[in-house]
């Protein structure tokens, strides 16, 4: 059996994929060279990124609200209702600014936003305990944010529940029992509290997930920006300039996925590194290299995902506002306020659509609870599909822009030639 080897062909296939490969570092460097030229795109990548996790940690950096000023309204004016107060001023989650005589001062205070809760002691606090009846504290609470209320109600639980242990051991070694039986007796178990993950508070359980959103945010909005500014400069409003070196789809694609790609290497280790270790939030994670090897396919499929919606865009501003309004119901969408567990169905569905959805989750394993790239293998492995998913869309979506470009194209020419033969007094009818 003889084998004939067509060196020519072979050769030309070399040419031809060392052209593909050269013009697709072409794009690369003109896309970099776009990247750092343009000032919205600088804002967007590198300003936006620097500052706002900054801010957002800054903010929350005290990790839980303490001391919420309250005040107190005692009609008791007992030994009894004194000591509750001083109980409730110790605990860390309020303070007693404000000792009022009447509801109504207490009230004006709320009002004005120099406390955020009131404490109402009936005159008959005293009476009632001594006499072995249960007694009722009203409590007010401030509910414009969730954690006035939080704290209140916590610390009013716990005095409550102290005194009231108090109060039934007296009556215990009153009737002879010993300190220890009495204890014993009033407190049947003694619940101890071990936090598994996320032991800090607020900025350890927000941050993971907003800076995982925070890089495909602003990926798919500086991909917009730029696509709407080729789209402007283009006489056909079209995706790709009128450059020998374009001549290709997928290294046109792979040209520009690569330079946001460069990009965002460096911006992804300060974000989700340099970032936990600044604000000594929880970094369990067992090497670097595991989570630089998970946030690789969610680079690329946030870059692509961003490269398909582009192509809606012909002006640069629209992409801005479209992914503002889109970051508010992703962060929702992605487990921040409301358990995916218990969202519906179609909305925890529709969420697999971006990929924020199964980064931030597989980087809070990651990080908070010190989990292996093996034990995140569904939302890496679903990463990678969306890979996949999304450059398929992206190639669909470029090709339908340049076949509207071609049928453009072809437009313009017949609409020239019309009028070079009307002026030869010829007529040449317009296909639409």
């Amino acid at each position: 059996m003889k084998i004939k080897l067509n060196f020519n062909s072979i050769r030309q296939a070399l040419k031809e994929n060392r052209m593909a490969w050269l013009d697709m570092f072409y794009i690369l460097r003109k896309e970099l060279y776009g990247i750092f030229t343009d000032s919205g795109v600088i804002i967007i990548f590198f300003i936006a990124t620097l500052v706002y996790p900054l801010a957002v940690c800054f903010i929350y950096n005290k990790e839980a609200l303490r001391d919420a000023p309250i005040a107190v309204v005692d009609n008791s004016h007992s030994s009894l209702s004194r000591k509750y107060i001083r109980m409730i001023d110790a605990t860390p989650e309020v303070k007693v600014e404000y000792e009022c005589m009447s509801m109504l001062e207490a009230k004006e205070l709320q009002r004005k936003g120099k406390v955020h809760g009131i404490i109402n002691i009936p005159k008959t606090f005293s009476k009632d305990i001594n006499t072995n009846r249960q007694t009722f504290v009203n409590v007010f609470a401030d509910v414009s944010s969730f954690f006035w209320y939080r704290n209140l109600s916590v610390a009013t639980s716990y005095v409550g529940r102290t005194m009231g242990y108090e109060i039934e051991a007296k009556g215990l070694i009153a009737k002879g029992s010993t300190y220890d039986d009495a204890v014993r007796n009033v407190r049947k178990f003694i619940p101890q509290e071990n936090v598994l993950y996320n032991p800090g508070g607020y900025p350890s359980f927000l941050a993971p997930i907003v800076l995982i959103i925070l890089i495909q945010q602003t990926i798919m909005m500086g991909i917009g920006m730029m696509a709407g500014k080729t789209t402007e400069r283009s006489r056909w409003r079209d995706l790709t300039p009128n450059n020998v070196h374009y001549r290709g789809l997928f290294r046109v694609i792979f040209g520009r996925a690569l330079a946001v790609f460069i990009v965002y290497v460096p911006i992804s280790i300060y974000l989700l590194i340099i970032i936990p270790h600044i604000f000594n939030l929880p970094a369990l994670m067992s090497s670097p290299l595991e989570l630089f090897w998970f946030i690789i396919p969610f680079l690329f499929a946030s870059i692509f995902l961003g490269m398909t919606i582009s192509t809606l865009f012909y002006h640069r501003e629209n992409a801005i506002p479209v992914y503002i309004f889109m970051s508010i119901p992703i962060l929702l969408m992605s487990g921040f306020s409301w358990p995916r567990e218990a969202m519906p169905e179609f909305w925890k569905l529709f969420s697999f659509v971006f990929p924020s959805t199964f980064a931030s989750n597989g980087f809070i394993r990651m990080n908070t609870m010190g989990a292996s790239l093996w034990e995140i293998s569904t939302e890496h492995l679903a990463l990678w599909i969306q890979v996949a998913v999304y450059l398929s869309t992206t190639f669909v979506a470029y090709r339908l822009r340049l076949t509207r470009k071609a049928r453009q194209e072809r437009r313009d020419e017949r609409r020239r030639l019309r009028k070079l033969f009307v002026k030869k007094k010829y007529f040449l009818p317009i296909r639409k």
